[in-house]
């Protein structure tokens, strides 16, 4: 019980400082002794809400502190609707109350209407008592609903920041399968061919056959060659991305970010630039983090097509959209496309954004 105490934060014990007040009055003689025991009972609550984890205790500690704060309001003085206070860092900091659908949240908001409906009955209520109540029970709920909100908004972005490490995660893990992919291929069959004409060699030349051991050289030589100009096409295709690869991992990190999302391509790549064809795979994936990270989407569409002029590629998702549009809205993807004489345009603002871009067609040279 006592190490359970130690670690409740030192702010909690600070807020029982108002408790001087009723025991204040209980000393000076004016309420009888016997609340003394009550005030005592809320503070044994009080701590027993912040360290047990025995709902039914929770539950009696909490309605008890409701009870508490309700009647002393009603037959002792309204300076006890103060000691709502007490719920509200409870309910925030204790319960991490964060949705309006707490029910810790609506027994605190529906003990202050019962209080407030008890005090019509009230004959010692006067005018300056009434607008004391109203405007603390205002400012109590004001701010406890504030800190809720603000609970509820935090939780959104460390939800968006895991969604992120995510998606960082498999854009990491999917370009280290794809080297794998592309070594295992290309290189993992050349080193064994090298291994055995290295052992035929050898054996060669303990046979005394000296040309045959030559030819297995020459053929090592070539297929070395073969093989550095293999690994130039790996370097050569990591920096040249290809569409068809990036819609998967676009596809994949969507999925993860739970945002249903449809990809229509129908371009030939084969007849597009590998510039082109790069660029339109660096602009999907921009696309989808921004989906994911900034619109809140859960419904995305991609679409790839040839026009006469060029190539189009249209972005739709049911996010938040955008306020207003300018320039300055997704600069970095205009400045790619600047360079390949293409366009963007944010043809509709929300429900849903849509965004769409041109570049001038090239052919593959």
């Amino acid at each position: 019980m006592i190490e359970k105490l130690k670690h409740i934060h030192h702010m909690f014990y600070v807020g029982l400082i108002f408790m001087a007040f009723p025991f204040a009055t209980i000393l000076f003689g004016q309420i009888p002794y016997w609340h003394f025991f009550l005030a005592l009972f809320f503070m044994v609550s009080y701590l027993g809400i912040l360290i047990t984890e025995n709902k039914i205790l929770t539950w009696f500690f909490w309605l008890y502190l409701l009870a508490y704060i309700g009647g002393n309001t009603f037959y002792i003085g309204t300076g006890f609707c103060w000691f709502y206070y007490y719920l509200s860092n409870i309910l925030v900091y204790r319960f991490e109350v964060s949705n309006f659908r707490s029910p810790f949240l609506w027994t605190a908001f529906l003990s202050q209407l019962i209080l407030l409906g008890a005090l019509l009955f009230n004959r010692y209520m006067g005018e300056n008592d009434w607008l004391f109540v109203l405007i603390i029970c205002l400012f109590i709920a004001i701010m406890t609903f504030s800190m809720v909100r603000n609970r509820m908004m935090e939780e959104l972005k460390a939800d968006h920041a895991k969604q992120n490490a995510q998606i960082n995660l498999l854009l990491a893990e999917n370009e280290r399968h794809r080297i794998g992919r592309d070594l295992h291929d290309s290189l993992g069959h050349t080193f064994a061919m090298l291994s055995v004409k290295a052992d035929l060699a050898d054996q060669f030349l303990a046979l005394g056959q000296v040309e045959k051991a030559q030819e297995q050289v020459q053929e090592i030589q070539a297929i070395s060659q073969e093989s550095m100009h293999q690994v130039r096409e790996i370097v050569e295709n990591l920096k040249q991305r290809t569409l068809t690869r990036e819609l998967e991992t676009v596809q994949q990190m969507l999925e993860v970010a739970q945002v249903k999302v449809e990809i229509q391509n129908e371009l030939d790549t084969a007849s597009i630039s590998p510039i082109l064809e790069s660029a339109l795979a660096m602009v999907s994936l921009e696309l989808a983090t921004n989906m994911i990270k900034h619109a809140k989407a859960t419904e995305a569409h991609l679409s790839y097509h040839s026009t006469e002029t060029g190539v189009e590629m249209v972005a739709e998702d049911n996010g938040i959209g955008f306020a207003k549009v300018s320039d300055k809205d997704l600069h970095s993807i205009r400045e790619r496309l600047e360079l390949l004489g293409g366009e963007l345009v944010i043809s509709h603002r929300k429900n849903p954004t849509r965004i769409e871009l041109t570049i001038p067609y090239q052919e593959r040279k």
